[in-house]
């Protein structure tokens, strides 16, 4: 699958997820803050996907500090703008350490959302980033 259509297929993903959810902003990226997709407003993606580098230094800390070997989720929390959730999406070291992250507005959920678009969202990404790896 070219890399044009597995972007635009994430970007679906997290426009479905964020009507469903009422969330302003999603985004898939990687450890390195390199946004692979995002649904939302533009400038605060870019930005956030750049913040994300700190969180996958926490978890990578949390395996190997704490034995934490499946964070499931990290959450910034702001009493008046909402949250900010930070979901590692790989957790195989020999792979590309990827990241879901979800602007979620005051008062909202995301847990089954989040959920259930990580499954697809892996669906895609497994097979896609296999055949990265081959020449």
């Amino acid at each position: 699958m070219h890399d044009r259509a597995v972007e635009s297929r994430l970007t679906g993903l997290l426009a479905d997820m964020n009507a469903i959810g009422g969330y302003p902003m999603s985004l898939v990226c990687t450890s390195q803050g390199l946004l692979i997709a995002a649904s939302g407003e533009a400038l605060r993606s870019e930005i956030t996907a750049g913040l994300t580098c700190l969180f996958d230094d926490i978890v990578a800390r949390a395996a190997r500090d704490l034995e934490l070997l499946h964070v499931d989720e990290l959450t910034l929390s702001d009493s008046s703008a909402g949250y900010t959730i930070v979901r590692p999406l790989m957790h195989d070291a020999a792979q590309l350490r990827l990241f879901l992250v979800v602007q979620v507005p005051r008062g909202g959920t995301w847990r089954r959302n989040t959920n259930l678009v990580v499954r697809k969202l892996l669906a895609i990404l497994r097979p896609w980033l296999s055949s990265q790896e081959t020449p």
